[in-house]
């Protein structure tokens, strides 16, 4: 069905992971939700879910509960149960190798080593699948976990944002879900040529 789309928030279940590095994907899904007025998730077996309308499409968002390491099967279970082009389907998620405020869409590739996007791709066996990659990396604070045996990323993805940090996060999940709505309205390749910059650089107006 054409006129169906899913947007997948990546993150972690649990208030313990509730504002961590990792969990930005479910951070702009719930700026949709927000802007749907969306108050309240369904539950399935492996994911929350809400579905709203949008200029006569029909949106699903989508949070799954399998932890981010088995991200797939929830997306699996969804495309499983419903009839919807694999081209409507949009995942949101970090990126350790993009600068905190940078967006990055695509509409495929590879998982860049991030374990969300890598189960999806598994699961649905195919790579063609959109995302949007929100950056998350800030280089001073990854220098603090610095060992003597290099980065744990782990460690950084799974720390909350620090203070400055959380005072931007408000424009990066406002943006995504502005992308987002581009996705849905204008198509993959014309929100690439606006959204794919750092959207906290002044001087970068795309």
């Amino acid at each position: 069905m054409n006129n169906v789309y899913c947007i997948v928030g990546l993150g972690n279940p649990g208030a313990r992971y509730f504002n961590t590095r990792h969990n930005i994907g479910f951070k702009v899904i719930d700026r949709l939700a927000g802007f749907f007025n969306i108050k309240s998730f369904d539950t399935e077996e492996s994911y929350l879910y809400a579905i709203t309308e949008y200029k006569e499409k029909q949106v699903v968002l989508m949070k799954p509960l399998t932890f981010m390491n088995a991200s797939g099967r929830a997306v699996k279970d969804f495309y499983d149960k419903y009839e919807i082009s694999l081209e409507n389907i949009l995942v949101v998620y970090d990126d350790v190798n993009l600068d905190l405020g940078v967006l990055r869409m695509r509409p495929s590739g590879s998982d860049g080593g991030q374990n969300g996007i890598k189960s999806i791709i598994y699961e649905m066996e195919s790579e063609d699948i959109a995302r949007l990659r929100v950056g998350i990396r800030n280089e001073a604070e990854m220098e603090k976990m610095k060992t003597s045996d290099g980065y744990d990323l782990a460690d950084f993805v799974l720390s909350e944002f620090i203070d400055e940090e959380k005072k931007v996060i408000d424009k990066v999940t406002d943006e995504s879900k502005n992308a987002v709505l581009s996705f849905m309205d204008a198509g993959i390749s014309e929100t690439m040529n606006i959204y794919n910059r750092n959207i906290l650089d002044e001087n970068n107006h795309n």
